[in-house]
């Protein structure tokens, strides 16, 4: 064997990353006890876990975001300390966060050099120079973005290479990709797959953290599990199924991911919605809920599902049609006229535009209902923590007290104190938009249980949702949007992953 042969050789017989025995400590909580990773050159090695698992703490352990308490790092073989995100660039790791980093207003190449600009002979910045190492950058990504276009107008999948292009300008070993996918289409997704496939063949080992286990399988080599801030397991992914994936990460099997208990809807139409139309997508939708049914809305990222539920409850301004709940035209529409009549929104975003994060549990969850606990102009603060806890037994909410603050609960408990609210009001219908975003399978199935339970109570639930088996697990019937229209509606018979993507497509 030559040298050469006998070099590389060794290169990839010497892990890319070491972590041993990780320790992470915040007052009063273990986030990290004892974990292990290791990560090999030019494989994709995925992280997952339940909401609170440590996923999260681990990867900011590597960005140098956390310091560890105890435990060792070691890249390619060598003793390393990271006490800095610009500690970790420089060891060659790159972590691409869920809320990509990136400096709206500055162009593509300026984002990618962002940490140092190539200057010339005269000591200012070498423009046409960075405009075209930018644009070989893409070019060994596989991946074409214009170095020139402004970085905030350009959609979250190529924002995303822009942050893969900065790594590979950094010379990075390690790529983490933090739920990746959580904003993408299904083209986004194979594009990105095939960027991600790319990157290995260039020796570069990627960390994929996604709650999405088909994607997992498909995409992972290996995967590691973690669970209550403990390592559970790391195994070739072809030695997991489905079942021992999830068991490994929520500790027990389920054996329904899509549990129904209810019994077929009545025929008591609870919202009815006539030639609806807005300014910002909706054009001429008609369709009717009915009591005690799931009905579920597909379509491509900006079919308009969003802008539909925001305009269903009063909250986006219409500017044709009508809407009516239990036979009460929503007018003036607004959302005080919705929540009067029965009607609430569960936002696709709960962080911005559902929770109040410094809030604690009891007031998030009673506020919507402040008036039935008033007296005298004043909240009965007793009857309105019993109302409280009597929803988080119910719905066996996951918190230290009701004084804890939101901010500090996990997606899927975060989750049930949002549907706990609308409850409260006493809603006939509900509009879940995006119910499982951000969410592990252990509380997504909760939450669908959660959801099969409100219509066996009588509620119409209009779920909007872009993952097909959540549609087909849960819905009773199916409503598929394109470019703002309805284009199909089909029963839960009828429905097929490609009738309703045909529908999608229009």
């Amino acid at each position: 064997m030559s040298a050469d042969l006998l070099h590389a050789a060794t290169d990839m017989a010497t892990p890319t990353l070491e972590m041993r025995g990780i320790d992470k400590r915040f007052p009063g909580v273990i986030a990290l006890e004892n974990v292990d990773l290791v990560l090999q050159p030019g494989k994709v090695h995925a992280l997952m876990g339940e909401n609170g698992a440590g996923k999260s703490t681990l990867i900011k352990i590597m960005a140098g975001v956390y310091e560890k308490d105890a435990g060792a790092i070691r890249i390619q073989g060598r003793e390393a300390d990271i006490k800095s995100p610009r500690d970790s660039l420089r060891q060659g790791i790159k972590v691409v966060f869920q809320e990509i980093a990136l400096i709206s207003e500055f162009t593509v190449a300026e984002n990618i050099f962002l940490e140092g600009y190539p200057t010339g002979r005269g000591g200012g910045i070498d423009w046409k120079k960075i405009r075209a190492d930018s644009a070989a950058l893409f070019k060994r990504i596989g991946f074409d973005v214009d170095p020139s276009a402004r970085t905030g107008s350009l959609p979250v999948s190529q924002q995303q290479m822009v942050e893969i292009a900065r790594a590979l300008a950094h010379e990075a070993k390690v790529v983490v990709m933090d739920e990746p996918t959580s904003s993408l289409t299904p083209n986004e997704v194979a594009l990105l797959f095939t960027v991600i496939r790319r990157l290995t063949t260039l020796g570069i080992a990627v960390v994929y953290v996604s709650h999405k286990l088909d994607e997992v399988f498909e995409i992972a080599d290996t995967v590691t599990v973690l669970r209550d801030g403990r390592h559970i397991s790391t195994r070739p992914i072809g030695e997991h199924t489905n079942e021992t994936l999830i068991q490994d990460m929520i500790g027990r099997r389920i054996d329904n991911l899509f549990p129904r208990q209810r019994t077929a809807a009545g025929t008591k139409v609870a919202l009815s919605v006539q030639g609806l139309s807005t300014a910002k997508k909706i054009r001429d939708v008609s369709f009717e809920a009915r009591a005690g049914e799931v009905l579920g809305f597909f379509g491509l990222m900006g079919a308009g599902r969003t802008e539909l539920a925001k305009a269903i409850v009063g909250y986006d301004p219409i500017t044709a049609g009508t809407i009516a709940i239990d036979g009460s035209v929503l007018a003036p529409h607004d959302t005080r006229t919705g929540v009067r009549l029965g009607i609430g929104l569960l936002t696709e975003d709960r962080k911005t535009e559902g929770l109040m994060a410094e809030l604690p549990v009891y007031q998030n969850t009673s506020l919507a209902s402040l008036g039935t606990f008033a007296r005298m102009g004043f909240i009965d603060t007793a009857r309105e923590r019993k109302a409280v806890q009597e929803y988080v037994d119910r719905f066996r909410i996951k918190t230290p007290g009701l004084f804890q603050q939101i901010k500090n609960l996990s997606g899927g408990n975060q989750q049930k104190v949002l549907i706990s609210r609308w409850l409260m009001r006493g809603l006939k219908v509900i509009v879940v938009d995006e119910p499982t975003r951000g969410i592990d399978v252990g509380a997504k199935s909760e939450i669908f249980a959660l959801i099969d339970r409100l219509a066996g109570e009588g509620l119409a639930v209009v779920m909007m949702t872009s993952e097909m088996p959540e549609l087909l697990g849960l819905a009773d019937r199916v409503a598929v949007m394109c470019e703002g229209r309805l284009t199909a509606i089909m029963s839960r018979e009828d429905a097929t992953q490609e009738k309703i993507l045909n529908a999608a497509i229009g």
